[in-house]
Formats: C-alpha cells, structure tokens, sequence
C-alpha cells in the first residue's frame, strides 16, 4: 500500500502526527493531498519514461507525482507577506480538506441500495459530495472553529505547505468526523428532498464579492472592493484549482482569446468570479457530467454549497438540462420573460426602477446556449440546453427554493419547442429586462399548464408531483408579476 510523508519534513514536529495516524488515515491522506493529480494523471503520466510501462508503474509514477505535488503546492513567500489575506484564504483551504475526508467517508457509511435512485450517466460522486457538504454545514461552528484554530497553528510557525495542511486536518479525522451518524443524516435528509425524474441536470455557480465587477472587462470595479478576497486575485498563488477539484473549482475571469493580449503588464492576475462548475469531470476542461437527475437533490445540493462558501457572495447560476426531446408548442416572448420572472433578478435600480437587473446591466455572455458535453474519451458527446441567465440567491433570500425553478425550466424544454426560438427572443427580453412590464394572467397560465405538460411527456414524476409543482410555480410568478401591477 502506497503512503507518502516527504522527507523535508522528517525530525519535525509533524512527523509525529503523521505517525500517529492510523493506515487508513494515512491512505486518506494521501488521496486528499494529492487531489487533482489524479484528474490530472494522464497528462502527468505520459510524459514519464517508458519504465512507467513496468508492472509496478503506478505506484511508482505516484510517488514521483506525489513528491511533485509537495513542492509544487507551496504558498510562496511574496504572497505570505500580505498578512491581510492569509486568514481568509487558508481557511477556504483547510475546509475544503475537511469536506474531501468527509466526502472518503461518505463513500464508505452510505448505504446506496436504499439511498434514491441515481443513474451511471451522473457524476458518480453526487450522494458522497451532497452528504459531506450537508454534514459540514450543519456543523460549521464546530468546524468553523478548529480551521481557525488551525490557521492560527500554520500562520505562527510560517507553515506555507497545503500537505502539513492536509495532514494537520487528517489528525483530526477521529475526532471530529463521525461518518456513521453522517450516513443516518443523509438517508433522512434525501429520504425528504428527493424527487427523481428522467432528465440528467448540471449546475455550475458563481460567486464574487465584486458583483458583475469581477471580471477584467469591467475594470473600473465601480467602487466594489473586497477585502477578504481581493478579488480572487491570489486564485492561483493558494492553489484554490487543486483545493477545490471535487466541486470543479474555476477561475472565471471572462479573459478568452486575443484578450490576453490587453492584460495589464503586472504579473499579476486580474481575479474574476469564484466558480464551482459541478458539471466538470477533469481539469483540462474537456469533459463534463451532469449531477443528478433528482431535482429535488440537485435543488439542495445547490443551497449547500452557497452555505458552503458564505463569505463569498452569490453571483449566478447556469443551469443545463440534457435535450431528450423538445415539445411541438412554439414559445412566445411571454414563455421567456417567465423564465425571467423565476430565476431571475427582478428589483429596483438607484431610481427606483423596475429592472431585471442580469439582462439590464449587461452582465450576460450568452442567454441560453446549444452545447454538447462529453462524459469521457471515446464516448457520443450529449446535447444540453445551457440557461445562463439565472441568478444566484442565498437560502431564505427569496420566499421560494430552487426546486421549483428547475422543474419549471425543465417542464419548459419538454413542454415548448425551443430547436429555432432559443436565440429568436433574446432582444425582447432584453428590452423587457430594461423596462418590465407584467405579463397577462392568461400567459401565465398558458406558461404553467405547458410545462406541466412537459413533465407528463418526460414521464419522470407522478402526477400529484406534478399538479403540486404547477401550483407552486403558478404562485410565484403570479406574487412576482403582482410587484410589476403595483409599479
């Protein structure tokens, strides 16, 4: 069996918590530290020698790779001077360590033969990921408290390595993560969300403090400032892409292209939006799952991870749901501006304007998009409708969930046929977006009894799932569109 301890650290005082660590502790160990390595394996891999062929390969190959991740994974000593930011990012650090030994943990106390069902196309980690997550968060006062303790160790003895970080975290696993009661915990807790259906959903979220001034095309920030972030500019330099793998961490900068060429000559990079792309499988980008196909756990997996990283503001959510089929009902402008109406964001400027503020402050790259994602190497690539316009909103923010909103949007692509009308009303929402006006009753109606009858085509949900789902959307567009009544 494969351990690792590095031998820059033999004689110190974390040699003696590394031995006090069980064989099982230490395997733990060694999988979190080196993380992203394994998504990253194949293109680490086949650079090595042709020796890397011999029966004993792998094992050789990570410990080189190991080895590698220890000195790579360093906090350098420049960025070490700027004591203002070192707490807030080695915290988000050390809880994603105490999240990955959740999630190993998961994986042993679940019992996935009476969890809901899950299918082999979606991301195989779903149930440990949602489990450990719900774990932490219902715990972070607990655990809140041991990273600062924890913080507090590796800033007084100027600890820059993520492997003592991982490590110090690993010594704590016995004492502090009781993977049984966490398997009783989520079995209740998907026993009561689950509502599973046929349509393969993904989720990727973005957060920034800055709001729409996260990204380097607006550069002037409008007088936003963030200081526990920065602005994620120090992404890179805390290593938060290998951190944060098992929740497809990403850096969205919106910097593509020929606009590297119009970045600032600072070495220095500009920040942008904190991302969990939850969809994505690896970390040359080139493949992609979707999560479930049970959006009432996709709903709450969503509401987790915003508690997850409550210091960083939600900013948007893209939704994608696998095309299966498309309705025959052609939607009309009225169809879309519900979709607004749900997950948008509806609200009043500085003039007390009604604006729906992600079309009107042009914070939008794309409305929603045709994509094709691949599951892996050598498989049919599968088509999804990407919704790119939602916002992201806190539990309790709004006095509905995501729930609905998900089988909204997906009743509305097996309801309606989208195949020529996804791109054809974008410049209606727009203009709706910078002046909103409320719908008639009858187009919401129509909008409701389309979608129910795109749930009925998918054939996912029981009928009394979907009469309730109809009556709630029909409240909360009717409650929104009142607002506009009222203007």
């Amino acid at each position: 069996m494969a351990f690792y301890f590095p031998e820059q650290l033999r004689s110190t005082p974390y040699e003696k918590v590394y031995r006090r660590l069980t064989a099982v502790e230490r395997l733990m160990l060694l999988r979190e530290f080196i993380g992203v390595t394994y998504r990253r394996r194949f293109l680490f891999f086949k650079n090595q020698s042709s020796h890397s062929r011999a029966p004993a390969a792998f094992r050789h190959n990570l410990e080189i790779a190991t080895d590698r991740q220890y000195r790579r994974l360093t906090v350098s000593r420049r960025v070490w001077r700027y004591r203002e930011i070192l707490h807030s990012h080695l915290s988000l650090i050390f809880r994603h360590f105490f999240f990955g030994y959740l999630v190993q943990g998961a994986r042993r106390v679940l019992d996935f033969k009476n969890l809901p069902p899950h299918s082999p196309d979606c991301y195989y980690d779903f149930f440990p990921n949602l489990a450990a997550m719900a774990w932490f968060n219902r715990h972070r006062s607990q655990y809140d408290a041991l990273i600062d303790s924890l913080v507090e160790r590796v800033i007084a003895e100027n600890q820059r390595s993520l492997y003592v970080y991982a490590l110090l975290t690993a010594s704590l696993i016995k004492d502090v993560l009781p993977f049984a009661e966490m398997g009783s915990m989520a079995k209740e807790l998907f026993t009561l969300h689950s509502q599973p259906g046929k349509t393969p959903i993904g989720v990727e979220l973005e957060f920034s403090n800055m709001g729409s001034f996260a990204t380097f095309d607006k550069p002037f920030k409008g007088g936003h400032s963030d200081p526990l972030f920065q602005n994620m500019h120090y992404y890179e330099a805390f290593f938060l892409d290998d951190i944060s793998w098992r929740l497809g961490g990403y850096l969205d900068s919106h910097i593509r292209g020929r606009s590297l060429l119009s970045l600032p000559r600072i070495g220095a990079q500009p920040g942008g939006f904190y991302e969990y792309s939850l969809v994505r499988i690896d970390y040359p980008r080139s493949f992609s799952m979707p999560l479930s196909m049970d959006p009432g756990l996709v709903a709450l997996y969503i509401d987790e991870v915003i508690d997850f990283v409550a210091e960083i503001k939600p900013h948007s959510l893209h939704l994608n749901f696998e095309k299966v089929t498309f309705g025959e009902l052609k939607p009309q402008l009225e169809d879309y501006l519900s979709l607004l109406l749900l997950g948008g964001d509806l609200g009043r400027n500085e003039k007390g304007e009604w604006r729906e503020r992600r079309l009107a402050d042009n914070e939008l790259r794309g409305v929603i998009q045709r994509r094709k994602h691949r599951p892996a190497e050598g498989q049919t690539a599968k088509e999804v409708v990407e919704y790119s316009f939602l916002r992201l909103w806190a539990r309790g923010d709004r006095n509905y969930g995501y729930y609905p909103v998900l089988m909204a949007f997906k009743g509305f692509q097996y309801g309606f046929n989208i195949d020529l009308s996804c791109r054809d009303q974008v410049q209606g929402m727009l203009s709706w977006a910078h002046s909103p006006q409320a719908l008639p009753a009858a187009a919401i109606t129509r909008f409701v009894e389309t979608v129910e009858l795109g749930w009925r085509r998918e054939g996912g949900h029981p009928d009394h799932i979907c009469r309730r789902a109809a009556v709630e959307i029909k409240r909360i567009l009717s409650e929104r569109n009142a607002l506009l009544k009222s203007r």
